[in-house]
């Protein structure tokens, strides 16, 4: 089964700085593209050697898809598909309120909130550069998890081909996640924050669960999808009160041993 949209499709003109962040992160992303990453990314550092590490970065993500235009289409052996990333998205963006993806269905929040299923909360494990301040030279490289859940589903068009990504909203690791006295993870979905890494690719997306935390309100338990229900694309608030239920039951054996 084809990865596809399946359901509430609109024609969205988003803002020239989401567009922007969207095509960065595809080409990120892009094994093709890889090489002219590095490549730009030495060009930066050469040209900057008296720069902080932080400061090259910035620079680096601020200028690299000009950069990769202009070399892509001065490549006359360049392919079909890199000069297609290189000239960039359709201003207009094809977005969906629900996106199938193998036997799992995503929505989109306000989807979610309709529906009687919760497929809007994702994760992912992504690799993190963390500077402790703009003159940091040597940062933190750690595999960091990030909670949230999907604002909106978009399918760039790149004339030859599209590409789905999900725009996501983050919940700040340093405010907005912890683990409580018996082991749970627990995140509150009101401290957000990453506004400049909105995007993720579809297969980067993991289905996960939240059921708010009976002691604190503003806390909600955080359950990996693909672990509790393997088979499951779907979970119905019925599955959703008793998943709450065996999750009290399950706090409540932790606090008593």
């Amino acid at each position: 089964m084809g990865d596809k949209g399946s359901r509430g499709l609109h024609v969205i003109t988003p803002s020239v700085e989401d567009l922007l962040q969207a095509h960065l992160y595809v080409l990120n992303n892009s094994n093709e593209v890889f090489p002219y990453i590095l490549q730009h990314d030495g060009l930066v550092k050469e040209s900057n050697t008296k720069m902080w590490k932080n400061w090259v970065l910035k620079k680096h993500n601020k200028t690299f898809v000009d950069w990769f235009k202009d070399t892509i289409f001065g490549d006359e052996n360049a392919s079909e598909t890199l000069r297609k990333l290189g000239d960039g998205p359709k201003r207009n963006v094809i977005t969906w309120q629900g996106y199938d993806i193998k036997k799992y269905s995503f929505y989109t929040k306000a989807k979610d909130e309709k529906s009687t299923m919760q497929n809007s909360r994702v994760t992912l494990r992504a690799e993190s550069q963390h500077f402790a301040s703009v003159h940091e030279d040597n940062p933190c490289v750690a595999s960091i998890p990030y909670f949230g859940f999907i604002e909106e589903i978009w399918e760039p068009n790149f004339v030859k081909f599209t590409i789905c990504v999900f725009k996501c909203k983050w919940v700040g690791s340093n405010t907005g996640v912890q683990t409580n006295d018996v082991g749970f993870m627990l995140v509150d979905l009101k401290k957000l924050a990453y506004q400049d890494d909105l995007f993720i690719m579809e297969e980067q997306a993991k289905h996960v669960f939240y059921v708010q935390d009976p002691c604190d309100e503003r806390w909600s338990v955080f359950i990996l999808m693909l672990v509790l229900c393997p088979h499951k694309c779907h979970l119905t608030w019925s599955q959703k009160k008793k998943l709450t239920m065996f999750m009290l039951i399950v706090m409540i054996m932790m606090k008593e041993n």
